[in-house]
């Protein structure tokens, strides 16, 4: 308790003095934030069920600019944090970035893995139920370039990160990622090529393509994660995840439901490979699991998304195991200090 009534101290007087240097220039906070999100979950599986309440993200987010050329990007989840000494375990993201030109920018510090999907893509906190390409390790330490087109609908980022499969901070493994973000009328892309290094010389590749679709009050997205290791005989169709969602927005976006479904698989190799000697070690061997449902969410302010209530019910059907199921109904808020 006493870690976290000091990380807040401290959060509060960087409020003030950031908010100070708002005030007296045009450079400083653009958003300082708390998020939080806590929830109720029953789980039934094999005749026994699990029930219970849990705080599931308390985060702190800092955004702004140093000047016209040099920004920063700041999230902490405050809930993960198990001593001072493990800080930067729970730092989601911290790094600053560089506005070169008006089309050029150049970022370090510890950043999102550039992966294409849109389920990826999302922050946990908006996560309800997931696939089990989800679970990788995605927030590294790196640096990346990207290129903004001149209409802003395009950023294409070159990106060199620790790789999430090293074991510890200098194993010498590394990311190499191409990634392309954009937003049109009806669809935001986000899709890449990812070189992850598994042991040093031999990497997973995994080809990543999400969209995100909006025809009027319909909603959703696709996605198509394709995996791959360079020591693979045969290439093509042994390890993949495919992922749906549809929803629809009601009352004037106060109240949205959807439903989603996701597939992951991976005969690559025997099921009985161990993670050590896998060539996917997050998509293991053996994979074989749909995971599918529907809830909703509802925003009670109006024209603000700043409080929600959410519910869902998911089914993870994995083959040779018995089937999870979990309800879940949740409340999360967004409390905003500075937002400009």
């Amino acid at each position: 308790m006493k870690k976290y009534l000091i990380i807040i101290a401290l959060s509060l007087c960087t409020t003030t003095v950031f908010s100070q240097m708002t005030k007296e220039n045009d450079y400083g906070i653009n958003t300082l934030s708390f998020e939080v999100r806590t929830d109720f979950d029953y789980y039934s599986q094999n005749d026994s069920s699990y029930t219970g309440f849990t705080g599931r993200y308390l985060n702190f987010i800092l955004k702004g600019d140093i000047n016209e050329h040099f920004y920063y990007v700041y999230r902490q989840r405050i809930n993960k944090i198990q001593s001072i000494a493990n800080f930067f375990d729970a730092t989601d993201y911290l790094y600053i970035g560089w506005r070169i030109t008006k089309n050029i920018s150049w970022t370090a510090g510890k950043e999102v893995v550039a992966m294409g999907g849109i389920e990826y893509d999302l922050a946990p906190i908006d996560i309800y139920f997931h696939s089990r390409s989800w679970e990788l390790d995605c927030y590294q330490f790196g640096t990346d370039v990207s290129y903004t087109t001149d209409d802003g609908k395009n950023i294409f980022t070159l990106q060199l990160t620790n790789s999430p499969f090293g074991k510890g901070l200098y194993s010498g493994l590394y990311n190499y990622s191409v990634h392309w973000r954009a937003d049109y009328k009806y669809f935001g892309p986000v899709c890449s090529i990812n070189m992850f290094e598994v042991n040093k010389g031999s990497f997973l590749n995994v080809v990543a393509l999400g969209t995100t679709y909006s025809f009027g009050i319909v909603d959703g997205s696709l996605d198509f994660l394709h995996r791959a290791s360079t020591e693979q005989k045969e290439y093509l169709g042994h390890d993949y995840t495919f992922i749906g969602q549809i929803g629809v927005s009601l009352f004037k976006e106060k109240l949205h439901v959807y439903v989603k479904g996701g597939y992951d698989f991976n005969d690559a190799q025997p099921a009985e490979t161990t993670v050590e000697t896998a060539f996917d070690p997050y998509v293991t061997p053996g994979t074989d699991m749909k995971t599918y449902g529907g809830g909703f969410e509802f925003f009670p302010i109006n024209g603000s998304k700043s409080l929600r209530l959410h519910g869902f019910f998911a089914v993870n059907d994995t083959k040779g195991e018995e089937v999870l199921y979990q309800c879940n109904l949740g409340l999360t808020w967004r409390l905003n200090f500075i937002k400009r």
